[in-house]
């Protein structure tokens, strides 16, 4: 694959600032696109991002405006409070992004879900994606209604939409140990540097077409066996991962 892209994009990265997000818009930056942020607080390395909250319509207004792409990070990440916490930046966050999409004709809205929307389908066999959510706590339930709500949009408004179920991907060496100590977070083990791949494709990609949508899992190379499905994915953007445990961490991992 080329270092530029063939097709420059303009792209939205909402979360900016996360784990995810900050190393991706460098990322897309070095590919030629050209990179807007949204976040709390600024974006380094960016000329362009809007600083505001995913509850503030008018501040994704501004951010979404111009945008031919959307990735959206942006999201309280964890299991928590469904009233107090997981409501306003996952479920009415996710509507102005949603809304403020179509109101200003992006063409590709690629959305952050989880792969704890299927953690109810149990660890002992390879789950695909036509086997359907399986979420045990509100903060995968708010992924699945994330979706559902992409799949209505491309459906009723044409757009091109991504739901990118991602895997097990550890933001500092706490985290990555206890991915080790679990014993099946290798093999669901999402690194920094495909994930930077897996969204490259979501960018680029020429599928799904316009009023077509995907739910697509998004992990590395697993190390033992394959939990989650990648078939899906390699067919419909390319993506094929390059990492296995612990490889493409930005941070070294005592073994």
């Amino acid at each position: 694959m080329s270092e530029k892209a063939t097709q420059p994009k303009r792209v939205l990265v909402t979360g900016s600032t996360g784990a995810i997000g900050a190393p991706l818009c460098q990322h897309l930056l070095g590919r030629g696109h050209y990179v807007r942020g949204f976040a709390r607080r600024p974006t380094p390395g960016l000329e362009d991002y809007v600083e505001g909250d995913l509850n503030d319509r008018d501040k994704v207004r501004q951010a979404v405006e111009g945008m031919d792409t959307v990735v959206h990070l942006g999201a309280y990440p964890n299991p928590a409070d469904f009233i107090d916490v997981l409501l306003q930046p996952n479920v009415v966050g996710l509507y102005h992004i949603c809304e403020a999409a179509r109101e200003f004709g992006v063409q590709r809205l690629v959305l952050a879900s989880t792969l704890q929307t299927v953690t109810g389908h149990g660890r002992d066999r390879l789950i695909r994606i036509e086997d359907g959510p399986a979420p045990v706590n509100f903060y995968a339930l708010s992924k699945v209604w994330a979706e559902q709500m992409g799949d209505m949009y491309a459906r009723c408004y044409n757009m091109s939409v991504i739901s990118v179920r991602i895997g097990w991907l550890p933001r500092n060496p706490t985290e990555a140990k206890r991915l080790q100590e679990s014993g099946m977070g290798v093999n669901v083990f999402f690194s920094h540097e495909d994930s930077n791949r897996f969204h490259e494709r979501c960018v680029e990609s020429p599928n799904p077409p316009p009023g077509q949508s995907a739910i697509l899992f998004a992990t590395s190379k697993p190390l033992t066996f394959e939990r989650l499905d990648l078939e899906p994915a390699r067919r419909i953007i390319g993506y094929e991962p390059q990492n296995v445990w612990p490889e493409g961490l930005p941070f070294a991992v005592d073994e």
